[in-house]
This record gives structure tokens, sequence and C-alpha cells, in this order.
């Protein structure tokens, strides 16, 4: 149904009465509503908005959307109602219950609760990084202990190979030492028999070796007398 010129006051300005729907539309509250479509002007005369009212058929109370459409005229208003389809009124009539000062109150106790789970998942999450930071700070500081404890074992061991090392070095040089000292003994007593050769008295040689060349003359001698 199209009403035109039909006006009705709405605090300053003048609301139109534009066209009211045939069909009735079912909320999610599960009641049913008659739609209506209001127009006004802009206070400079320039342009018109559009909007919908939602009558329940219950007797509850309206409930109206914020504008739908700006158009250049009144007519031109009208126009664009008759193109409205049932599931456009329908999310316009969600639209309009979302504005109510219960359902905004309802949205933002909502949004704090969901603001308030966030918080509370990521203090979790926090929490977790947390304990898995001192958990792998714990792992980290075991790693360090063994390979401290490895590290003092290697050493240990490379200490005591050096030490078996040297001990080895030392018992080959004593063997060297004796053996140098047994060959140097050697030396000097061939060197002290050497001297002794060499240094004989000249006498003693000279008796010698006269003794050599007389004997053979007191053995003619003696066979002389013999004979």
């Amino acid at each position: 149904m199209l009403v035109n010129a039909s006006i009705e006051v709405r605090g300053a300005c003048m609301v139109h009465f534009v066209q009211q729907y045939s069909q009735v539309i079912r909320g999610k509250d599960h009641c049913n509503y008659v739609a209506r479509v209001y127009a006004a002007q802009h206070p400079d005369r320039s342009l018109w908005d559009g909007w919908f009212v939602f009558f329940p058929l219950d007797g509850r109370r309206e409930l109206a959307t914020d504008r739908e459409t700006t158009q250049s005229s009144l007519s031109a208003v009208a126009y664009w109602a008759t193109s409205i389809t049932t599931i456009y009124l329908e999310g316009a009539l969600e639209r309009a219950r979302a504005l109510l000062p219960e359902t905004r109150l309802a949205r933002r106790a909502q949004q704090a609760a969901q603001a308030e789970e966030l918080a509370r998942a990521e203090a979790q999450a926090y929490a977790d990084a947390a304990a898995a930071a001192r958990l792998e700070m714990r792992m980290a500081e075991q790693r360090r202990r063994e390979a401290e404890e490895l590290l003092v074992a290697e050493q240990a061991i490379s200490a005591r190979e050096a030490a078996e090392l040297h001990e080895r070095a030392a018992a080959a040089a004593r063997a060297q030492a004796q053996d140098a000292e047994r060959r140097r003994r050697q030396m000097e007593k061939r060197a002290r028999a050497e001297r002794r050769y060499t240094h004989r008295p000249r006498r003693a040689v000279q008796n010698a070796a006269l003794g050599e060349h007389r004997s053979p003359r007191r053995r003619t001698a003696r066979s002389r007398r013999e004979s």
C-alpha cells in the first residue's frame, strides 16, 4: 500500500509515511511485525532520508532502523520502497532490534565477556609461555651441567694421558742417561788403560829390551859349559 501526502510530526522534523508492506515479517524473537517506510527531508531541503518502522502484532513496542536510503525527493524514496524484498525487510528488522537499548547493553556485555575471555586466554598463553620458558631454562641448565661434567671428565682423561706420556718420556730419559753413564765409564776405563801403557818408564822398557838381547848369549854359554 503506497501512501503519499500522509504527514506525521516527529519532534521538529516533518516525517512522511511512504508505504506499508502487506507481508508479515517474523523476527528471531518469534514475534510478527508489519513494516512501514517513512521519510524526512534534510534541514537544507536538498535530500530525503528513508527508514523502516516495524510494528509488532502482539502489542509490543515498535522497532525503527537508522537511515536506510538517501534520495533526491520523496517520490524517489517511494520508488526505492517498491523494490524492497522480504529478505531485505528481515535484515532491516534485525538491524532495528540491534538499536534497542537492552540489545545494545547485551551486545556490550557480550563484547565485554568476549574481551574478558580473550584477556584470560592471553594471560593463560603468557603463563604457558612463561612455564615453557622456565622449563627450557631448566633443561638448558641441565645441559650446561652435563657439558661441564663431560668437559671435566675429558680434561681429567687428557691430564692422565699427558702424565703417562711424561712418565714414559722420563723413564726413557733415565734409561738413556744410565746408558750414557755406562758408556762414559767404559770410555774412561779404556782411556786410563791406554794412558798407563803410553807412560811406562823408559828404563823398564830398555831393561826389557836388553833382557831380550842377553838371553841368547846366556843360553849359548850355558850350552858350552854343559858340552
